[in-house]
């Protein structure tokens, strides 16, 4: 049976060691996760952080596992044809589209993440902390606030619409129903069928930090059953 290569992303205002609860659970030895830079890195021993360059060198098709922000980033790497061929993907509260326009109303106003980006040039630590109280995350110090790279993924939920993008075959998504940032009406939106949506009934924004059995469970199934069709 073929292996794929398991690549974590994390999403906007979050690093890689937002995975650590559910990679414990898991126990892969080969994961790995990939840094979009919106937080200076935590030391961590439990983490095997490389660069997407690094990821494509080793030549091997990745299950390619994006919380929010993240699953949009490894669809746009897609698009491009970045990624090894036969790479697989899920999505852990997440979306195809995150601003609303005439073709997605579900989504997020754009001039509040606008706002959001303005208020990044003022005092980008108040933003992200704001966010991720909102989210459920305890707040981070203004030293580890990256306001650029901060400011371009902003930019990216106020524009990128990946829906044309999304695999057309195995594709599963792990969602919240209490999520009120990925609200489930957005991720409805964004994956229709073929794509299967599996819901965590009192789950919120922050799946793999608060229910990581459930996330390594759904993970664990979903890679076996990726894997057998290599």
């Amino acid at each position: 049976m073929a292996r794929l290569l398991p690549v974590f992303v994390h999403g906007w205002a979050f690093g890689p060691e937002f995975w650590q609860p559910v990679l414990a659970q898991l126990n892969w030895a080969d994961a790995v996760t990939l840094d979009l830079g919106f937080l200076k890195p935590e030391v961590s021993g439990v983490l095997k952080t490389l660069t997407l360059d690094e990821v494509r060198q080793k030549q091997q098709p990745i299950l390619g596992i994006g919380h929010s922000l993240g699953f949009m980033w490894l669809m746009m790497q897609r698009r491009q044809g970045i990624l090894p061929a036969g790479s697989q993907f899920a999505g852990i509260n997440t979306f195809a589209c995150f601003a609303s326009r005439e073709s997605f109303p579900e989504g997020v106003a754009p001039r509040i993440v606008q706002r959001m980006i303005r208020g990044l040039g003022r005092e980008p630590v108040a933003v992200v902390n704001d966010f991720r109280q909102r989210s459920g995350a305890s707040p981070v110090s203004a030293a580890c606030c990256q306001p650029e790279e901060l400011a371009q993924g902003l930019d990216l939920l106020r524009t990128e619409d990946v829906r044309a993008d999304l695999p057309t075959g195995l594709l599963e998504v792990l969602a919240g129903r209490q999520d009120e940032i990925a609200s489930p009406s957005m991720t409805e939106a964004s994956f229709p069928a073929p794509a299967h949506i599996k819901w965590v009934e009192n789950g919120a924004h922050l799946l793999p930090q608060t229910h990581p059995v459930e996330c390594a469970r759904f993970l664990e199934t979903l890679r076996n059953r990726m894997e057998q069709q290599l």
